[in-house]
């Protein structure tokens, strides 16, 4: 195996809530944080904008992190759950989008990089990330248990290795898990909730068997999963030679209500060599910004 090259990356993944306040998150703490970490690879979740009554898409959320974390315009938003494509009038936000007289609202995934952006196929060209669908219901009804989630997959410039980025959502069910001080799960949630994450790490697996992980090539996982270390999804992952990257402040958590560590980090190293470290974001500013704290991970590939 060649040595001869030493690459280091700081990653992060995030959670943002939307960045809105009945999201239970604040636009501007999120942005002081990503400014504090300044991360090389930011991953986030559950962003959105909304296209007002003349067409003009609002909200410059993406923009101001971008811009906090020093990425310029090296960054991409791909859609998960549209008003256009999956409205249900039991979703109070479309309703309320109709009578402000949106035209649409979006939240997916971003991913935010230093480096630049290149072809999956081809990293010596140009290119940009992709959304690939994991698991849809046959129809949204409003709630988080039918939302589509899919894997953002993106390939970035870096010699000599080109690391794929791969972000995820995992989905988790209303009331497969006892939140802290609130009411127990309900009968067979959580074994129903584990077994869909299960099913969508496997199609992860098979998204990337061919053309990444049986290339022995270098992937940076980065998400929501939804998911405790000790999960069946995690063991499907690890099983396929990814490494989770564990804070070692371990058992702790990444969402305050559910006190539990269900954000994470993982590499695929290929035939290369990983060390790292690893930590939980818990300050104050973090604490407010979102429900769900940042992970971040400082990697060096051998």
């Amino acid at each position: 195996m060649n040595r001869e090259y030493d690459t280091k990356f700081r990653l992060m993944t995030y959670n943002i809530g939307g960045g809105r306040r009945d999201f239970g998150s604040v636009l501007s703490a999120v942005i002081e944080v990503v400014r504090e970490v300044s991360p090389d690879i930011l991953v986030v979740q559950e962003a959105t904008d909304f296209q007002d009554a003349n067409g003009a898409w609002q909200r410059d959320d993406l923009t101001q992190i971008a811009q906090a974390g020093g990425f310029g315009n090296n960054y991409h938003f791909k859609p998960t759950l549209s008003m256009r494509e999956h409205i249900d009038v039991r979703k109070t936000l479309f309703v309320d989008a109709i009578f402000n007289d949106w035209q649409d609202w979006r939240q997916g995934y971003a991913i935010f990089s230093h480096l630049e952006f290149v072809r999956l196929s081809d990293p010596s060209q140009p290119g940009e990330p992709r959304n690939v669908p994991l698991y849809r219901m046959p129809l949204y009804q409003g709630n988080r248990d039918t939302e589509p989630r899919y894997a953002l997959l993106a390939r970035i410039k870096k010699e000599p290795i080109h690391p794929f980025i791969v972000g995820v959502h995992f989905t988790t069910l209303v009331g497969e898990r006892k939140k802290a001080g609130g009411p127990w799960s309900l009968p067979g949630k959580a074994k129903e909730a584990q077994d869909l994450r299960v099913e969508q790490a496997k199609r992860l697996v098979d998204l990337l068997e061919k053309h990444v992980l049986e290339a022995e090539e270098v992937v940076f996982l980065l998400g929501d999963f939804n998911a405790e270390p000790s999960e069946p999804c995690i063991s499907v992952l690890e099983n396929e030679g990814f490494v989770r990257l564990a804070p070692p402040e371990e058992p702790g958590y990444t969402h305050p209500r559910i006190r539990k560590l269900i954000d994470h980090i993982f590499v695929y190293p290929g035939n290369r060599l990983v060390d790292y470290t690893c930590r939980i974001i818990n300050t104050p500013t973090a604490q407010e910004a979102s429900d769900h704290l940042p992970v971040i991970a400082d990697v060096r590939v051998i």
